[in-house]
């Protein structure tokens, strides 16, 4: 069976949101998980550090480190850009 690179991009998008949405500490958080080319976006609101780090580390499983960008924000508003 082949692979093409969109069918990959696909399943490990779909991967992701799953993960992070079957994760329990995340529960109070906003997240949404999308594609940019080859990197997961995530973006939302999160309960503090720890649940920012929980959902970059889920994603960074799947899709690898390099691979994981996140623009969420803790409930103080204040936007953090960093890449996992």
């Amino acid at each position: 069976m082949t692979f093409e690179p969109e069918s990959l991009a696909y399943d490990q998008l779909a991967s992701v949101q799953a993960a992070v949405s079957a994760e329990p500490e995340l529960k109070g958080s906003s997240i949404s998980v999308s594609m940019v080319g080859r990197s997961v976006l995530l973006e939302g609101y999160v309960e503090g550090y720890g649940n920012r780090e929980k959902a970059t580390a889920i994603a960074a499983l799947i899709a690898g480190p390099e691979n994981v960008h996140d623009r969420m924000q803790g409930h103080d508003r204040k936007l953090v850009t960093r890449q996992a």
